[in-house]
């Protein structure tokens, strides 16, 4: 079994972000769980889900929201 990759360049952050939603639009939901799962597993090995992501939390109010 052989294994294809495509490479495509882009002249501008908006043409990529278009081709890049139309391949999300055509993912099934399991191809972008199985995706989203690669990306965890890159990002977190074998500790995801065993150490908590945030060790400590913050949070202060602001005027402009009351």
């Amino acid at each position: 079994m052989t294994k294809s990759t495509r490479v495509r360049t882009y002249s501008s952050f908006d043409e990529e972000n278009t081709a890049e939603h139309r391949r999300l639009a055509r993912m099934s939901p399991e191809e972008r769980l199985g995706e989203l799962a690669i990306l965890k597993q890159r990002r977190w090995g074998r500790d995801w889900g065993r150490q908590p992501m945030v060790r400590r939390a913050t949070w202060e109010r602001v005027d402009w929201l009351d």
